[in-house]
Parts: C-alpha cells; sequence; structure tokens
C-alpha cells in the first residue's frame, strides 16, 4: 500500500479519535455521564492516526533499514518509535479518562 494511502488512513482514525474525544468530553460537560470505553480509546486513536500520518508504520521503517520480518510476529514487529506511539496513546486516553471523570462528577 502507497504511504499516501496509510496517510490518508491514519488521517481518518485522527479525525474519528479528536471527534470521540470532543463528544465525550461533550457528553460528560452537560450530562456528566461518559462512555469510559470511548474515554480511553478515543484519544488513543487521534495519537495512533497522527503518527500514521507523520511516520512510516513499523513494517516500511524495518525494510528500510534492511531488516527481515518474514519471522517476526504480532507484537514484536513493533519498532522503538512505534512502541512509544503506543505508549503515548494509552497514556493520552488514560489521561483523558482521568481528567473527564474528575470533571464531569465535580462540576
Amino acid at each position: 500500500m502507497p504511504r499516501w494511502q496509510k496517510q490518508v488512513g491514519g488521517a481518518l482514525i485522527a479525525l474519528i479519535g479528536a471527534a470521540g474525544t470532543i463528544w465525550m468530553w461533550h457528553a460528560g460537560l452537560t450530562t456528566g455521564d461518559f462512555d469510559p470505553e470511548g474515554a480511553l480509546s478515543m484519544p488513543a486513536f487521534l495519537v495512533l492516526g497522527l503518527g500514521l500520518i507523520l511516520f512510516p508504520d513499523y513494517d516500511e521503517e524495518r525494510l528500510s533499514r534492511g531488516e527481515v520480518i518474514s519471522k517476526l510476529k504480532d507484537w514484536r514487529k513493533l519498532t522503538p518509535r512505534w512502541w512509544a506511539i503506543v505508549i503515548l496513546g494509552l497514556a493520552a486516553g488514560g489521561m483523558n479518562c482521568y481528567l473527564l471523570s474528575q470533571r464531569a462528577f465535580n462540576p
């Protein structure tokens, strides 16, 4: 798949993550109720989508360095950069859920 197609996919993922995050905050602030799974996952989608826009995916990254990826499976394919993006996405989701729960239940 060409890089530009991956970037378009990343933009769509980031857009969904941003829209979902905004919606969670809207719901949390107006009704005091929000979906915790959505509050965790939407910021993670935003970060992962931005990662796809800005950086080559982990397969491209490994192949450009001349690595053989045929024997790598699942999470072992991730490069240090993509591990950092995954961890940052999970941290953003956790922080968003924490802040939203504090704000929604203590207006």
